[in-house]
């Protein structure tokens, strides 16, 4: 898939916007909002992209929550295969399983509809697709990855089902809290958790982050951050 589109924050209020940072999420009916694995708390919804037609996985939707109230060394960052390379194969289970602290849920654009009682903690901002690829986006759909060390493209999911490249998420990216949503859980100098004084959260220490995903069966998501 050649076709790249960049996107971009701008201002619009939240009514029928597919793709966006923060506010309400847009999910179909009947979908458990995730908990924490490590602490049991109520994930953040973070952000949601819904890929044009002629995307990989054109017509869905992918919607990210990562857990604000709790921090694990082990954690931070998506877990990673222990034999990881360029090529290699992810085992059955394994994206299942690593999604421990952070959930991302894929579904049909057109089934989505707003959860109106879910408590925001991430401000909204509006992303706009747009054509080419450009700097300064919040990430880019299409093309091909823009490592910042290695290529670590995996090849296959449960040694059959061959993984493609998602999404890609810039480096640094800040996610506005609303006012009054608690602060970030983080670890200290000494490993110990303690309250971030930031004014908006970051999602795997705001790496820039790498999304591959199973090119045909349930539509399941590997993350990889690099910086």
């Amino acid at each position: 898939m050649n076709t790249i589109w960049t996107l971009f924050k701008r201002i619009a209020p939240q009514n029928d916007q597919q793709s966006f940072i923060g506010g309400k999420p847009f999910l179909p009916t009947g979908t458990n909002l995730p908990t924490c694995k490590l602490c049991g708390q109520r994930e953040a919804f973070m952000f949601q992209v819904a890929f044009p037609p002629q995307a990989n996985w054109g017509g869905r939707t992918i919607s990210c929550f990562a857990c604000m109230r709790c921090a694990d060394e082990s954690f931070l960052i998506p877990e990673m295969l222990e034999e990881h390379w360029q090529g290699c194969d992810i085992p059955n289970g394994f994206l299942q399983s690593y999604q421990r602290n952070f959930t991302f849920l894929v579904f049909p654009t057109n089934d989505a509809k707003i959860v109106e009682n879910y408590e925001e903690q991430v401000a909204f901002v509006a992303l706009e697709l747009q054509s080419g690829l450009a700097n300064g986006g919040f990430g880019k759909i299409g093309g091909t990855p823009n490592w910042v060390l290695d290529d670590e493209t995996p090849a296959t999911y449960s040694s059959k089902i061959p993984m493609i490249f998602i999404l890609e998420l810039s480096p640094g990216i800040q996610f506005p809290k609303v006012q009054g949503a608690l602060p970030q859980t983080e670890l200290d100098i000494f490993g110990s958790p303690s309250t971030s004084p930031l004014d908006y959260y970051q999602l795997f220490l705001g790496n820039a982050t790498f999304l591959f995903g199973t090119s045909s069966g349930d539509p399941l998501v590997y993350a990889i951050t690099q910086v």
